[in-house]
């Protein structure tokens, strides 16, 4: 199969470079919407011309709309964004936000649909659902290997698009809120501060610092894979991504043009494929993070994808390791007729050459694509007249256009005379219409009107008379339970990660309360396989799903009913769109997203959202660890080594402390904020949300802690009694007040 390599770009002369250099498709960001929201971004004007240039080349452009929309944005703000570009015959939308996903599946039903990374999607049953959903392409996780990318594409058939070159982010994309929890500067909104190049000190639970002089645990080096393209090949990858909206055009533009030597030596020749040291070194040369990683495609994590001990990015070597392409012009072949007494005629046409109708599907342009043009009648020359060489010549000085004369048929009278204006007007007239021919094809028709969401009630429900709200609280160690179970006013109970799971449940439900289950933050192979053996999921009145790979597992492998599952916090409901299309699909509830602020929280639909009110939020899910990369594998562990420490923590330069969790039997990581959310003390404002439930999360709280915070709860949300906030300095109310720009 032919393979497309796709190139970033953060401006439009990176564009047209990339292009130049061998790019079959590029993706940017307007100047809304996209994940690198600090980035020069592109104009709608911008836009227009990255796309006349890359159809006029048989090329395509991608445009990220890969953040969480608010309300406002989504309901006023998309529409007028994308309508001019879906128009001028933009090839598809990289997107991350389900609402923004439905919306666009609604009103623009000819834009190609592709699921972001930042949707997370790491095995069959999540990218099955985003296809019956309207997605045409599923840009996988970073974390996956080639075999895996392998079952999805055997499976679904899907067009798939994975990284190749460039930065890796430590977290899986899209489950990270540390930039947004930290410093106010979400990653889901295209403002990562990149909290994982900063330094950091592991430390054990007796306080010592594990490997002193390694202080950049979470910075992963970047990943290159120009070695292991065949085995990319093979394994039903079609897209090939590079990295980099924020880089420089040297960089942009040399990464692709050597990706694009060797994705040609592969596909012409893939028995002599070998790559030459003198290309490795332009990749480091054109930049690096302290080397070069393989990535996730040959291991599942380990020491050697990480930086360690310095984060940052050289690139100084750059400028002199970029060799500039030269403009790729349209061959085109020419016909001319100059006779005396009859307008003079010529006719251009592009040499076979595939471009890309509105549709996506390619025509071929030999025969369908003519620029015709006439002009003055020529008259008799006095003295020298208009020979086949100079009206060739003329004709050839194509210019700054993207054309390139291959061949003329020439039919020229003798004797006569062309001023050689009317001629440059005839060849520049002619090349217009060729170019606004080949352009029509992607095009397409006017949309009209927004269409409204049909499952969007008219007004928030939280603005109505809704049941009284239940507490849900989530634990984590079995320990937990007994009071719990005693305690009034919990009214469900999740299990989040407890062992003997059925037997708690049973526990639960002979103490009269409902009882739910957490599948885990990221469903791989093997988490899929464990979770198939041998639980009884009819015992759980609730599901908490936490991916798009979870929800598809839960319904079609687990045949688990939608009506008995909720999203948890990874699946984001930021606007009134995303939980009415959410809730369609039948989800008994959804978490309300932790990146709202109280005041957009009141135009939210929330009778059917829990609200976290305790808890400490999980900052990044990781498939590194931390554990194995700073002390030992307990997998790996052989009889004889050292115990591996009960839990590790990560200390930053305000000696703040977060708590590193794994999760071996799914294998992966949990870092945790070093504080506490705690909401307990605004009941006043978020009774008046009317919330479907509380949540309420512990993990490692004394059983004295877990006293205090029910009865806390007790006191502000039964009783009603005005609660003072928890001593400054030891919790945080993320961002009920702050919220995200």
């Amino acid at each position: 199969m032919k393979h497309e390599l796709l190139s970033p770009a953060g401006s439009l002369d990176i564009c047209k470079a990339v292009i130049n250099a061998g790019a079959d498709a590029v993706y940017l960001g307007g100047d809304k919407f996209g994940a690198r929201a600090f980035a020069k971004n592109f104009t709608q004007s911008d836009i227009r011309e990255a796309l006349d240039f890359a159809h006029l080349r048989g090329k395509k452009i991608f445009l990220t709309v890969n953040t969480l929309l608010k309300n406002k944005e989504i309901e006023t703000e998309l529409f007028t964004y994308l309508k001019p570009l879906y128009e001028y015959g933009l090839d598809a939308v990289i997107v991350q936000d389900y609402g923004v996903f439905q919306f666009i599946y609604r009103n623009f039903p000819s834009l190609a649909l592709h699921a972001s990374t930042q949707m997370s999607v790491a095995n069959v049953a999540g990218a099955k659902f985003l296809m019956d959903h309207g997605a045409e392409r599923i840009v996988t996780a970073r974390e996956l290997s080639s075999a895996e990318i392998r079952r999805i594409y055997d499976e679904t058939g899907v067009e798939i698009e994975s990284f190749i070159h460039g930065a890796l982010c430590y977290c899986y994309s899209g489950q990270c809120l540390m930039s947004s929890m930290l410093g106010g500067r979400s990653g889901n909104r295209g403002r990562c501060a990149q909290p994982c190049r900063l330094a950091y000190q592991v430390t054990d639970d007796r306080g010592n610092v594990l490997h002193k002089k390694e202080k950049y645990p979470l910075s992963p080096k970047d990943l290159c894979t120009i070695e292991l393209l065949p085995e990319l090949c093979e394994s039903g990858i079609y897209s090939f991504k590079i990295e980099g909206r924020m880089k420089k055009l040297e960089y942009a533009a040399g990464v692709t043009s050597i990706y694009r030597k060797y994705l040609d030596l592969y596909e012409e020749s893939p028995e002599d494929y070998k790559v030459e040291a003198a290309d490795m070194e332009r990749l480091l040369c054109l930049g690096n993070r302290n080397g070069f990683t393989k990535g996730y495609y040959e291991m599942r994590n380990g020491r050697s994808m990480m930086t360690l001990t310095d984060s940052s990015h050289s690139s100084n070597d750059a400028k002199t390791a970029y060799e500039a392409a030269e403009e790729r012009k349209l061959p085109i072949v020419m016909r001319a007729v100059v006779h005396a007494e009859k307008p003079m005629e010529l006719s251009a046409a592009v040499c076979e050459q595939e471009t890309m109708q509105g549709n996506g599907a390619p025509v071929k342009t030999e025969s369908l694509m003519w620029g015709m043009a006439t002009g003055a009648c020529p008259g008799q020359a006095q003295n020298r007249p208009l020979s086949r060489e100079e009206l060739e010549k003329r004709l050839r000085k194509t210019g700054d256009t993207p054309f390139v004369v291959t061949d003329i048929d020439i039919d020229l009278e003798d004797g006569l005379f062309v001023p050689v204006g009317q001629l440059n007007e005839l060849r520049r007239s002619a090349l217009e219409q060729l170019q606004e021919q080949m352009l029509s094809v992607s095009r397409r028709p006017s949309v009209g009107e927004q269409k409204q969401n049909p499952y969007q009630t008219e007004e928030p429900a939280s603005l109505k008379k809704s049941r009284q709200p239940f507490l849900n609280v989530w634990i984590s160690t079995e320990k937990q339970l007994p009071l719990l179970l005693k305690h009034p006013y919990v009214a469900m109970v999740t299990l989040d990660g407890c062992g003997n799971a059925a037997k708690l449940a049973e526990q639960i439900h002979q103490a009269g309360k409902q009882t739910a289950y957490a599948l885990p933050h990221v469903l791989r192979e093997t988490s899929e396989q464990l979770l198939e053996k041998g639980m009884d999921w009819k015992q759980f009145d609730r599901i908490w799903v936490r991916s798009y790979d979870g929800i598809g597992f839960a319904k079609d492998t687990l045949g688990i009913p939608v009506e008995k599952l909720a999203l948890d916090a990874g699946l984001y409901v930021f606007s009134r769109e995303a939980s009415a299309d959410f809730l369609a699909e039948g989800f008994v509830g959804y978490t309300a997203s932790m990146e709202l602020n109280h005041k957009e929280l009141t135009h939210m639909e929330n009778s059917q959202a829990e609200l976290m009110l305790y808890g400490y939020a999980p900052l990044m899910v990781s498939a590194q660890c931390v554990y194995k990369n700073y002390a030992s594998c307990i997998k790996e562990r052989k009889n004889g080594s050292k115990s591996q420490p009960e839990h590790l923590y990560l200390n930053d330069r305000y000696q703040k402390q977060f708590e590193v969790s794994r999760n071996c039997t799914h294998c992966y990581n949990v870092i945790y904020n070093s504080q506490p959310t705690s909401l307990l003390h605004q009941a006043r404002e978020i009774r008046g949300l009317v919330f479907g439930s509380y949540r309420i999360v512990f993990r490692n709280e004394t059983e004295q802690e877990l006293q205090y915070i029910l009865q806390q709860y007790t006191d502000a949300f039964v009783n009603g009694k005005e609660i003072l906030p928890p001593k400054e300095g030891t919790f945080t109310n993320g961002h009920f007040r702050r919220g995200v720009d």
